[in-house]
């Protein structure tokens, strides 16, 4: 029999301490949410005892800036292929021949005028192989050339060393293949972690007839895991309802060591700074009812600054040029985490981008338990009857709206508070973070995993393990 450790810090068992193997392509010292969540994970498992192994993807794309906090020899980072490549060939191809075709209308060099119509043609037919090559090669996705790895670097961890529990985490769900896998070849239950949807997920489009093998890709493998972990309770109750396995919420959280309580005041000034740190979708995650909003202060626009970090200057300032508020906005580059951090700390109001789309119902992004770790108001823009609306109003920890009106008055109320305390615009009591914090939301994970790991096992004992 193994356990996990208890909320002492003793083991539950006499017998071994949790072996428990994390597959997931994002890790430290990648920079980005997913590596966040997944190594903060592997931290409290260790800090409890659980005698933890990570699987990895070396990504390349990312900076390398997110602290590792546990020991590297825990760590196996492995290659991948990159499955895309062929279309980079495809289009350096498109790009020569379009370079080559005559221009219409070129006169007496552009010969019948036929050249423009057919260079058309052939970067048509490129591009629709393209896409076609994507959608047939990207199953589950565009990190599938990992797979092999993933089981590679996973059996050689395996060798002299068997977990009790493969924990899988995604996106990238290529790791869910992986870990379904594993599973089966080594007599072990797993547990797959949805940090967002796969073959539901809205903000995802393809032709139907890769949705449909996405979705019955998703069933095959999710429904041998056994049990689900996700982020937010209307996805618990969708994945209950869709595989019939127990499934627990497990909210993101905040670190407490990264986000200790306050000591000193926050910084006095004039002026209100709404700070948005992360990412942009279009179409989705629009900051227009904001700038709609600046638009509508009057004179008093000119006391506010709007900073983004880490978001495509493309998908900001062209709403910010058509509400006539550009030059209250800048866009800086993407920061290392502790000085995400730190600009979130010195802000007044953090702000939260969501789709205002009955389909976002369930989605809470990772970043506002930053906020809330860091105790600034929040300003919420998005789906106004979803998770985060809801924590921010009960919390008392801002306004979300979407109305223009709405929020120019919230900032005005804003602005006046600042006034009213020399400047300073005060954080939120403590108690609007309580039961947030990331060691409470594992505390939860830990005791699930132990709730689904003996039955699990048992059922496991009795198939025999495959050969590779």
């Amino acid at each position: 029999m193994v356990s996990a450790s208890g909320r002492d810090g003793e083991e539950r068992s006499d017998r071994h301490p949790l072996k428990v193997l994390i597959l997931s392509w994002y890790f430290p010292p990648s920079n980005t949410i997913g590596a966040i969540r997944v190594g903060k994970l592997a931290k409290y498992l260790m800090r409890r005892h659980v005698d933890v192994r990570v699987v990895t993807a070396r990504e390349p794309d990312l900076a390398k800036t997110l602290p590792l906090e546990i020991p590297p020899e825990r760590v196996v980072y492995t290659r991948a292929v990159d499955v895309n490549r062929p279309i980079d060939v495809i289009g350096n191809l498109r790009n020569r021949l379009l370079r080559r075709a005559p221009a219409p209308g070129g006169g007496a060099q552009a010969g019948a005028g036929g050249g423009g119509g057919s260079g058309s043609l052939v970067g048509r037919v490129l591009s629709t192989v393209s896409d076609f090559y994507l959608n047939l090669s990207n199953l589950p996705d565009r990190y599938v050339g990992w797979l092999p790895w993933a089981v590679a670097g996973a059996r050689r961890t395996c060798r002299d060393w068997k977990p009790d529990l493969i924990y899988v985490t995604g996106p990238p769900f290529t790791a869910f293949l992986a870990g379904h896998h594993l599973s089966a070849k080594l007599g072990v239950p797993w547990i797959a972690e949805f940090r967002d949807r796969w073959a539901d997920d809205p903000y995802f489009e393809a032709p139907d007839w890769r949705m449909a093998l996405l979705d019955r890709m998703e069933r095959r493998v999710a429904g041998s895991a056994s049990g689900i972990v996700t982020v937010s309770e209307p996805w618990t109750e969708f994945y209950r309802a869709k595989y019939g396995k127990p499934v627990a919420t497990i909210y993101n959280g905040y670190d407490p060591q990264d986000f200790p309580l306050p000591t000193e005041p926050p910084p006095a000034s004039p002026d209100l700074t709404i700070t948005y740190a992360g990412v942009l979708y279009s179409g989705r995650r629009d900051p227009s009812p904001l700038f709609q909003a600046l638009a509508l202060l009057g004179p008093e626009r000119e006391r506010v600054r709007i900073e983004f970090y880490g978001s495509d200057p493309g998908l900001v300032f062209p709403p910010a040029e058509r509400a006539g508020v550009t030059d209250r906005v800048t866009v800086h580059p993407a920061v290392p985490y502790k000085r995400s951090l730190e600009i979130q700390r010195r802000s007044d109001v953090l702000l939260l981008l969501q789709w205002n789309n009955p389909r976002e119902q369930g989605n809470v992004p990772a970043k506002l338990f930053e906020y809330f770790g860091v105790l600034r108001p929040i300003l919420g823009i998005g789906l106004e009857d979803g998770v985060p609306a809801r924590l921010i109003r009960e919390r008392q920890a801002g306004f979300f709206s979407n109305d223009p009106q709405a929020i120019a008055d919230q900032i005005r109320r804003w602005l006046a508070a600042k006034d009213a305390a020399g400047g300073r615009l005060e954080r939120l009591p403590p108690a609007a973070r309580e039961g947030l914090s990331r060691d409470i939301q594992f505390e939860l994970l830990l005791d699930f995993c132990a709730k689904v790991i003996q039955p699990a096992a048992a059922d496991c004992a009795t198939r025999k393990p495959r050969d590779a």
